[in-house]
């Protein structure tokens, strides 16, 4: 793919350009770089263009949105976004998931000692568990995602400095396509398999109505529209989180597994973070 063959931009853009990742330095080769994204200069405020508008222009345009998590270090805002096109947009989800598990299970350190983290006799251990049961309820999966992004946009950062998101174009049709098709490297500290990620996350759109919504660095946002809604499948969707992120249990602050799958229940959001 080249910039001739991105698809026609939706009007009333924001000033922004198209990136070609075969143009940063982490690409591993031209032939593999071809992932493209166009993405505004500068953080756009929700009264502005909003995520729900492009979303809703998705079907049309063939450019599925995604909020860039802005650093106020400008130097900082193009180095995070990729390292090339990955392959194997049809690996099988629970294959993904169970090779994210298993190698966990063969290093079972942490990189540091953290007071915050689970200790290490909780940590979940054992052959790969399998996929959770599917969520259950109505909820329209893209309403789900068009409240979340809309969150995400009047919510200002930690320093009380709105807007803190850029916004994102990129040609796919699905939130996990795209992550793939750019080559997105968030999780570079746990895997340089993006498309494992992607994988995942394409079982998790199919049972729990899961929707890309924002991109950092080394995070992710998304929406989901029918989470567990008790603890025994919080414990088990628990389980997958375990291994797509690990440092969400390693060094999220929670005291065990329970207390972490509690806050899986009923919640319409999932964030995480690969430190």
């Amino acid at each position: 793919m080249t910039h001739t063959e991105f698809p026609a931009l939706p009007q009333s853009l924001p000033p922004g350009r198209i990136v070609d990742t075969a143009e940063h330095d982490r690409a591993p080769s031209a032939a593999q770089a071809r992932g493209l994204l166009w993405m505004s200069d500068a953080p756009v405020d929700a009264a502005g263009v909003t995520w729900t508008r492009l979303r809703n222009d998705h079907e049309r345009s063939g450019l599925y949105p995604v909020l860039l998590e802005h650093d106020y270090d400008d130097s900082r805002n193009d180095r995070w976004s990729f390292f090339g096109t990955a392959d194997g947009l049809d690996v099988d989800p629970e294959t993904a998931l169970r090779t994210l598990w298993d190698r966990l299970q063969e290093d079972r350190e942490p990189e540091e000692d953290d007071e915050d983290e689970i200790p290490e006799e909780e940590w979940p251990a054992g052959s790969w568990p399998g996929l959770a049961p599917a969520g259950t309820g109505e909820a329209d999966p893209w309403a789900m995602a068009d409240q979340y992004a809309a969150h995400l946009q009047a919510d200002p950062d930690l320093h009380g400095r709105p807007p803190r998101w850029r916004l994102g174009l990129i040609p796919a049709d699905t939130g996990t396509g795209a992550l793939t098709l750019v080559g997105w490297d968030g999780p570079c500290n746990h895997t340089n398999q993006v498309e494992l990620v992607s994988a995942a996350l394409r079982t998790w759109e199919e049972r729990f109505g899961v929707r890309v919504v924002g991109l950092g660095s080394d995070r992710l946002w998304v929406s989901v529209a029918r989470p567990p809604q008790d603890l025994d499948h919080a414990r088990a969707v628990a389980l997958e989180h375990f291994a797509f992120c690990p440092d969400n249990l390693w060094q999220g602050g929670y005291e065990s597994l329970d207390a972490y799958a509690a806050a899986l229940v009923g919640a319409n959001s999932w964030t995480f973070w690969w430190d």
